[in-house]
């Protein structure tokens, strides 16, 4: 076997052991950190499985032994989306445990981070397209919705609020975020700059909510 050959087997052969042993954990971070971008970049709609594992750097049968469809990968993604929201919800009850604020206030400053993120924002909006697409999709998120609405308010009744006042914060939390939400995609479209979301945030939390209905 010639010099230049021999290498090239043991190179292939060490990339090989490296990629068996590699945590399953990454694998399936690293497939679905591709899948967002793929969506993000090119669209839902386009966007193959093939794409998808050439974009990760891994074969197609690797992807499916994580992900059975595309469609599986959406729901991961609206998953984790959930779970961010879950865990900045978590550090606003411990600055407000700490007593470093008003908790709506902090509970506002923390969701409105993920709001002015224009690359969250953008595959959302390819999500929130695909869902009118899918009803079987649209009753996963609402699902998936309806457990963040619980965790929270037995959250917020760890602080010390009884359901009725958890489910008013909860309410005006969901008010404000669909507002600021349209506020960001319409900052989005028509200008660079999303603007000050957090601050929009806390304006619409603290509105009474007679004047919304007036």
């Amino acid at each position: 076997m010639r010099f230049g050959a021999y290498m090239w087997a043991m190179t292939t052969a060490r990339t090989d052991r490296k990629r068996r042993r590699e945590d399953p954990e990454v694998r399936r971070s690293q497939i679905l950190a591709a899948a967002k971008r793929s969506f993000r970049l090119h669209g839902l709609q386009v966007t193959t499985v093939d794409k998808i594992a050439a974009e990760a750097q891994v074969s197609v049968g690797l992807l499916y032994r994580f992900f059975e469809s595309k469609a599986e990968m959406v729901k991961a993604i609206i998953v984790e989306d959930v779970e961010l929201q879950l865990h900045q919800i978590a550090l606003a009850l411990e600055e407000h445990s700490a007593g470093t604020g008003d908790l709506s206030e902090l509970i506002t400053a923390r969701l409105g981070e993920a709001t002015v993120d224009r690359e969250r924002l953008a595959l959302m909006l390819e999500i929130a397209a695909e869902i009118c697409r899918n009803p079987a999709l649209g009753d996963f998120i609402r699902t998936k919705r309806q457990e963040l609405r619980n965790d929270v308010g037995t959250r917020l009744a760890s602080q010390g609020l009884d359901r009725k006042q958890a489910d008013f914060l909860i309410e005006q939390i969901d008010r404000a975020s669909a507002v600021a939400t349209g506020f960001a995609v319409h900052a989005l479209i028509y200008s660079e700059a999303i603007g000050n979301v957090p601050a929009t945030l806390a304006k619409i939390i603290n509105t009474p909510k007679s004047e919304f209905q007036s």
